[in-house]
């Protein structure tokens, strides 16, 4: 038991001595508007000095001098404290050293390969990136408005630019310093962000079920089965979607609220490989990732029944609305419209009752109400009318989600079928299903 120990006390000595020197083969790179390696080397064999920057007006560092210094501390970690002193005390008060480096942290490690420059934002570049913040947090100080973006340019060894754009946060006198709030919300959603994903890599759907249900209140059975139904779906379609390991996936976004992952993609057969991004959003304290995942509408959700009746018939491409069928079984409409009769042979009618609309192409005689067509659109807003696996108005939104745990990415819209198309739309509001409308297209 004693020699693991020690094997394990010298293996992780091991591991933080190649970090060391990972950090110093990083530091041959630095940040200058380009980075300039003058900073890094002296022109004499003496021992190469600490990277320190120090303000041109002697008081506070300019937006383009603050860049450059986060820059160098991105390079040179090992650095870090001596960089932190020489920032002025205004522009620092907010946060502590601890709260620097790990800022600093998940900047390097969101910044492939080596820093080569740095630019600011055009206006048009800052107003989107900084819309994620205004959408998702309203309580940051300073506000979104009063912050620049700059973008930090690195290039990997295979030679691969890249670009990661920063918020830098001005005070009401525009002085760049450290927003308290600011670092801790980013900090907050990139240590989420490797969790979620070292879940995901490690398939781990206990550990992916306590991330999605952070600071959720559990609101019913239905509520805790489609967040397990989530978590166990994302195990399975990872490996089916998306390369394998942390390597994979690099952040191209992060601010207050939002951040944007690119991960690497796996091809299908006949096909280039292709990227996918994942969102992660962050509102009232909950982090929701935006999963795009392919959601095939079931059969069963295909059709719609009354009282558990086949309403439009079962087991047809083409389901046909017929007057003397469907009037015995809901009665008399309420309404019957032509659309369109430009065709003097058949016409675009809808038909509705309480609840259902019905809209279809094909024979329409309003006095004598008789109709007969091929259904294009039908939709109920009442509970007794319903999918065939049980989805209905008034359902709760996580029986939907229960069934199709990324619906929701998708616009809670579903389809199915090539000749014959059939979509399943979903209208929400907030915990319930309010409408179901179902699309034939052919």
């Amino acid at each position: 038991m004693k020699t693991n120990v020690k094997q394990r006390i010298k293996t992780k000595r091991l591991f933080h001595s190649g970090a060391l020197l990972l950090a110093l083969l990083i530091s041959l790179f630095l940040a200058s508007c380009s980075v300039s390696e003058s900073d890094l080397f002296p022109t004499d064999d003496s021992t190469a000095p600490n990277v320190v920057i120090k303000a041109e007006n002697d008081r506070y560092f300019r937006e383009d001098e603050w860049v450059r210094m986060l820059t160098l501390a991105i390079s040179n970690l090992e650095d870090r404290s001596t960089l932190w002193s020489s920032i002025p005390n205004v522009q620092r008060s907010e946060i502590t050293l601890s709260d620097f480096i790990m800022y600093t942290d998940f900047l390097s490690a969101s910044i492939p390969g080596t820093v080569k420059s740095y630019s600011k934002a055009t206006d048009e570049e800052t107003e989107t990136i900084l819309s994620h913040v205004v959408k998702t947090d309203q309580s940051l100080t300073p506000s979104p408005q009063e912050a620049t973006i700059w973008w930090i340019e690195s290039e990997t060894s295979d030679v691969r630019g890249s670009r990661f754009a920063i918020p830098v946060t001005s005070n009401d006198k525009g002085v760049p310093y450290f927003s308290k709030s600011w670092l801790q919300k980013q900090s907050r959603l990139f240590h989420y962000i490797v969790l979620y994903l070292d879940a995901v890599e490690m398939q781990n759907a206990s550990a992916l079920k306590s991330l999605i249900q952070q600071n959720i209140t559990i609101k019913s059975k239905s509520h805790e089965e489609s967040i397990n139904r989530r978590a166990s779906s994302l195990v399975e379609l990872y490996p089916l979607y998306v390369a394998p390991g942390k390597t994979s996936y690099r952040i191209i976004e992060i601010v207050p609220g939002f951040a944007e992952v690119e991960q690497q993609g796996i091809p299908s057969k006949g096909t280039t490989q292709l990227n996918r991004t994942v969102t992660f959003v962050e509102s009232d304290g909950t982090i929701i990732a935006n999963e795009l995942f392919p959601q095939i509408l079931s059969s069963d959700d295909a059709t719609l029944y009354y009282r558990e009746r086949p309403l439009l018939g079962l087991g047809t491409n083409n389901p046909r609305i017929e007057a003397e069928r469907i009037i015995p079984l809901l009665g008399i409409p309420l309404d019957i419209t032509i659309l369109d009769n430009t065709d003097s042979d058949t016409s675009i009618f809808r038909v509705a009752w309480p609840g259902l609309t019905v809209e279809a192409i094909g024979t329409c005689h309003i006095p004598s109400l008789t109709f007969s067509g091929k259904v294009r659109q039908v939709s109920a807003t009442y509970t007794q009318f319903s999918t065939g696996s049980g989805l209905t108005p008034g359902s709760s939104i996580y029986e939907l989600y229960k069934r199709y745990p990324f619906v929701r990415e998708q616009g809670y819209v579903l389809s199915r079928g090539k000749s014959v198309k059939k979509t399943l739309s979903v209208q929400v509001e907030t915990d319930f299903i309010m409408r179901l409308t179902i699309t034939i297209e052919s």
